[in-house]
């Protein structure tokens, strides 16, 4: 089957507009017959709302769709790269009886008849796409010609999708230059599985130029200093093995002057909208260790992969705030401070707030050579 030229121009084209993916939505939505397309990059979460871009214009409907509706319905999980259509899965009967929540908010905000919807993984990252359209009430249900019409979509979306995680992994590397540069002063790498360098900051590229204890041969990071070298490209090579439960490593490396280089390695954790299941992309962290010790949100975000809300909660109660406190402070509910702080647990490897504080502290200490 053929597709409409406009249809694939807009595709690719919507990936650089802001919001991204929105024009191809409404395109698809008239090649579909259909209504209320919606592309979800990442599904609501528990204190996440998740990245939802939806051609539904009513903002309190996707309020409500992300904060609880998402949850309930029958399309959350569906089988990946496979076609499904809502009236195909279950009756309207089946449908009210066992998501009542679901069907009656896309009766009262969308009016509702029929959805169609495929999941595809995009493989080097492992970024979830969940693409969506609705019939309306007077419509006819999808049926195989619109199934086969979104199999035709298929490999082009596929195509699309690895280009926009592609981009989000590239923005976020890029993210990393920036904070630690404007609020750190720590010089920041991010390195392939062979130790290329792929992005780095303004004073990693100084350092770099300068070959001050840190350089580019071959492709590859070096260090000035063979004894250096040789402890930078083994804790790398322990970092990449799939084998092992280590997460970070630090070392000193010696520069040409004298001095030397405090040095985090550590392997860039998932973060939201991107989900990279990659493993061998390293975050190397460098500063010099008689500067100054500040823990920052920043700091906090690179090396436990943080939100920014859990880094702010994570910096307070570093700082002695309790939950209580905080939650106040910032205009929060307990029940939501509470479930940050569970997630936060959850990507430090701790189940307590001492824990945790003892935790961050020694993790700094790490990437400041104490």
């Amino acid at each position: 089957m053929s597709l409409p030229d406009t249809l694939v121009s807009k595709l690719f084209s919507s990936l650089l507009e802001e919001p991204p993916w929105l024009s191809f939505l409404q395109a698809l939505e008239h090649y579909l017959d259909g209504h209320h397309a919606t592309m979800v990059l990442r599904r609501p979460r528990q204190g996440d709302p998740g990245v939802l871009i939806s051609t539904q214009s009513n903002t309190a409907a996707l309020v409500l769709l992300q904060n609880s509706v998402f949850r309930e319905t029958p399309f959350l999980d569906i089988p990946r790269d496979e076609i499904v259509i809502l009236s195909e899965m279950m009756t309207r009967s089946e449908l009210t009886r066992h998501h009542a929540n679901f069907y009656a908010y896309i009766q009262e905000y969308g009016d509702t008849d029929d959805l169609i919807g495929i999941n595809l993984e995009e493989p080097e990252t492992g970024m979830i796409f969940r693409l969506r359209c609705a019939r309306v009430r007077g419509q006819a249900h999808f049926n195989a010609d619109d199934r086969q019409k979104l199999a035709a979509l298929t490999p082009w979306l596929r195509t699309a999708i690895a280009i926009y995680a592609r981009l989000a992994r590239r923005e976020y590397q890029l993210s990393i230059s920036g904070a630690t540069e404007d609020q750190l002063a720590i010089g920041s790498m991010v390195l392939g599985d062979r130790a290329e360098v792929l992005t780095t900051n303004p004073l990693a590229n100084r350092v770099l130029q300068h070959a001050d204890g840190l350089l580019i041969s071959g492709d590859r990071l070096q260090c000035s200093s063979p004894e250096s070298n040789t402890a930078l490209h083994t804790a790398l090579r322990r970092l990449t093995r799939g084998d092992v439960a280590q997460q970070a490593e630090s070392l000193q490396i010696k520069r040409p002057a004298g001095q030397q280089w405090s040095v985090l390695l550590k392997r860039i954790a998932p973060r939201p909208g991107i989900e990279e299941t990659a493993s061998a992309t390293t975050l190397l962290l460098f500063r010099d260790p008689a500067g100054t010790r500040i823990i920052t949100e920043e700091l906090l975000m690179e090396l436990f992969a943080l939100t920014r809300a859990e880094a702010v909660l994570t910096k307070r109660l570093v700082e002695g705030e309790s939950l209580a406190e905080i939650s106040t402070s910032l205009g929060r509910s307990r029940h939501t401070t509470r479930a940050q702080l569970t997630a936060i647990f959850s990507k430090t490897g701790v189940n307590r707030q001492p824990q945790l504080v003892a935790q961050v502290l020694r993790t700094a200490q790490q990437i400041w050579g104490e």
